[in-house]
């Protein structure tokens, strides 16, 4: 029996977005959701999503064992991740196949043609999809060791930058990044530990608007906006250097400002998104509904 319909999910560590669509009309019906990063929690992260499914079937009038969905999900590469979410998912679904958001990001960006996408959200990764069908990625290694120019490390940049305020000045702010981030965070030293012991990344990117309102008055803020630029350029460097013809999308929350800052450069041959992570969701979705789907690995 032929499928009828197909679900997209976009999953980061702040949001989730959820589409299905019905084939033959093409009819569709949308949903929101909190954060389902798997790094944030699988079982957390299941939750959510088969929340999102069922809100949607329910709309639609079928069940989720009708659907076959693919999902985006931030923190897919983690093998074990995974598996322990496959294994959340058994059942609910005709099937489901897991990927990286980095790689739904790169096919709705450019609607499936090639292209270099770099998404700058809560974290950080580059997809490059070539000319030749193949596909590449760069980055994406999490907040503890990399996820530079992302949020979460621009965030985790000013409160470093805050502590060493703190400790030189007697554990006063002296800049205005730092007296408003004190204010965010505690203004003694037990209640910014109490803070940082808790602090996930997606707290971490809940500081970057702080930054983006003072980077042109306060030296500080302005010179760790520097340091990402420097971050992403070096992240669009690595995936461009077998084609440097290849156009470039830079997606996510903080791509608005740092395409404000490079848009000068005419070598970035920087070009607006034709779509959405939640796009390419579909998109893959699509292709993978033949409709006889083979299991796929998570990349």
């Amino acid at each position: 029996m032929q499928t009828q319909y197909i679900l997209g999910i976009d999953g980061g560590g702040s949001k989730t977005l959820a589409r299905l669509e019905h084939l033959a009309s093409g009819k569709q019906w949308e949903a929101r959701g909190e954060a389902s990063s798997l790094s944030l929690g699988v079982p957390q992260s299941v939750a959510r999503i088969l929340s999102l499914a069922e809100e949607l079937a329910e709309q639609a009038g079928c069940r989720t064992q009708d659907i076959i969905a693919l999902a985006g999900l931030a923190g897919a590469g983690n093998p074990r991740f995974c598996a322990d979410a496959m294994a959340g998912f058994s059942g609910h679904f005709k099937h489901i196949t897991l990927c990286s958001d980095a790689r739904t990001s790169a096919y709705g960006a450019n609607l499936g043609e090639p292209v270099v996408v770099v998404a700058l959200g809560t974290g950080s990764v580059a997809m490059v999809l070539d000319n030749h069908g193949g596909e590449r990625q760069i980055g994406g290694w999490g907040l503890l060791v990399g996820d530079q120019g992302s949020g979460a490390r621009l965030g985790v940049n000013a409160v470093t930058s805050l502590l060493w305020e703190l400790d030189l000045h007697g554990g006063h702010a002296e800049s205005k990044l730092g007296k408003m981030l004190k204010s965010q965070l505690g203004q003694d030293k037990p209640t910014i530990l109490q803070w940082l012991a808790a602090a996930t990344p997606t707290h971490y990117a809940a500081l970057v608007p702080m930054v983006l309102s003072l980077k042109d008055q306060c030296a500080v803020a302005g010179q760790l906006f520097a340091a990402h630029l420097q971050e992403v350029q070096r992240l669009i460097a690595a995936s461009r250097q077998h084609d440097q013809d290849l156009p470039l999308v830079l997606t996510g929350g903080l791509a608005e400002p740092t395409i404000m800052a490079l848009a000068a450069d005419k070598n970035m041959n920087l070009i607006r998104a034709r779509g959405t992570a939640l796009d390419g969701a579909c998109l893959l979705a699509r292709k993978s509904d033949d409709v006889t789907l083979n299991n796929e690995e998570a990349k």
